[in-house]
């Protein structure tokens, strides 16, 4: 049996002034929010490290506004993706040559395991054809299959209809089904 307190409530003690609360948080999900902002920010571990301490500064700042419409998970994680996505507009802006972009930086568990036994030359082939999505499809594809986000807990982390989700999902694993197709000679 779990007796661990639920998101909620350690954000409401964080909120009610138990510092050791927003310490709880961190333990849950820090390695997790790291990931997904690596996933989101081609592999960049400064970048992603600097999404996540804006992330929890927001967290810090807005704790007392969360009003529960999504699980404390779900809001903490739509906060990290929107720091990414202003990371990545930042970084679009400074770049001086788009085509030195750092690869995706996929942990292996990104693949099906029997997938990833495969090759590693597959997981670098996924990885790159996973960047070059638009970004839309890039981020759904991220959150429901690197971070394992249900489609509902996705939608919301975006801020979109679960309709618009699974039509940017099916998008983007068609993409990934056509570029890994081997073409047909005739």
């Amino acid at each position: 049996m779990n007796h661990d307190p639920s998101d909620a409530s350690v954000l409401s003690r964080f909120t009610r002034g138990d510092p050791e609360a927003l310490g709880i948080l961190a333990a849950r999900y820090e390695a997790s929010l790291f990931g997904l902002a690596r996933g989101l920010l081609n592999g960049n571990d400064d970048l992603a490290r600097e999404a996540v301490q804006e992330c929890w500064v927001r967290v810090i700042r807005h704790a007392e506004r969360f009003r529960g419409d999504s699980a404390v998970r779900t809001w903490i994680y739509r906060i990290l993706v929107n720091r990414c996505l202003d990371a990545r507009a930042r970084e679009a802006r400074s770049a001086h040559n788009a085509a030195n972009a750092e690869a995706l930086g996929f942990d292996q568990d990104f693949l099906d395991p029997a997938d990833a036994a495969t090759s590693a030359d597959l997981g670098t082939q996924v990885a790159h054809i996973v960047q070059s999505l638009p970004e839309p499809m890039r981020v759904v594809l991220i959150l429901c299959y690197h971070r394992g986000l249900t489609h509902q807990q996705s939608a919301e982390v975006l801020g979109i209809p679960v309709g618009t989700l699974k039509t940017r999902l099916h998008a983007a694993l068609n993409r990934l089904r056509e570029s890994l197709t081997p073409e047909k000679t005739t």
